[in-house]
């Protein structure tokens, strides 16, 4: 057996060491951090992670959309009901001052009510609002949700404008004093009852895209997981080993500095 002063078993050993310490070291601050992604390790992967994560969080920021125009739809659509509720009541009205029994003293109370739930429809209209948003003015015809992650309006908007009409008095025609007024009532009630079933109809689609959206999300989720997150029970075992190579390391470079100092003794 030669001794030399240059050992390239402890120059090995030492390399062994410093490798077992920095997978550990990796392995510690992967299951610390939660993520085994990380740019200087795996780009490709990293780049992979981070799409998936603007589609995710994208998603999420689109349910939400849909469920504020949900909110707002029903907004709306309270307001309709309002409307609608009134117009009944003018409608019984007018109906009850058709009648022969009537006084002019009855039907001059008659029209003041009348009067006075066709002052309430326009006050609706123009109060009925989502924030600041005024929604049955015609003033909100082109609003338009962002239902989903990405750019293409085709794919990811969905205009709920279109239900969001003007609905006052004069657009219904409501005008007491005309000879068809009973007509009148069944047409406005008519085309109430339609912007409506518009509401409800685009609160469905919008329903149905918000449970799509939750797919999706899920999706992504357990795919960028699959990519990004790390494997608590493998990189824990991982550590161990990593751990025990350390120590292995260190003591088998004990032994090999003190069999190179023994050349040492032969001078």
């Amino acid at each position: 057996m030669s001794f030399e002063i240059n050992d390239t078993t402890s120059l090995i050993l030492q390399r062994s060491l410093a490798n077992a310490a920095k997978e550990a070291e990796r392995s510690m601050i992967r299951i610390s951090h939660g993520k085994q992604v990380e740019a200087m390790e795996n780009a490709a992967n990293m780049m992979i992670a981070e799409g998936i994560e603007s589609q995710r969080r994208g998603s999420q920021q689109a349910i939400q959309n849909a469920q504020m125009g949900m909110n707002m739809l029903s907004t709306a659509e309270s307001g309709l009901s309002n409307m609608a509720e009134n117009l009944q009541r003018i409608r019984e009205l007018t109906v009850q001052r058709e009648n022969g029994t009537m006084s002019e003293e009855n039907k001059a109370a008659i029209d003041s009510e009348i009067d006075a739930l066709t002052e309430e429809i326009d006050r609706v209209a123009g109060s009925t609002a989502y924030g600041d948003q005024k929604l049955l003015d015609g003033s909100s015809e082109d609003v338009t949700l962002q239902i989903g992650a990405n750019a293409e309006k085709e794919t990811n908007s969905l205009k709920v404008g279109d239900a969001f009409t003007a609905v006052s008095s004069g657009d219904l025609a409501l005008d007491r004093t005309a000879p068809d007024f009973l007509d009148r009532i069944d047409n406005a009630l008519s085309a109430i009852n339609g912007k409506r079933a518009d509401i409800g109809a685009m609160s469905n689609r919008l329903e149905s895209a918000i449970d799509n959206l939750y797919i999706q999300n899920e999706n992504l989720t357990a795919s960028q997981s699959r990519i990004r997150d790390v494997d608590i029970a493998a990189e824990t075992s991982k550590l161990t080993q990593n751990q025990i190579l350390q120590n292995s390391s260190a003591s088998l470079l004990a032994q090999a500095n003190q069999n190179a100092s023994i050349a040492s003794l032969l001078l």
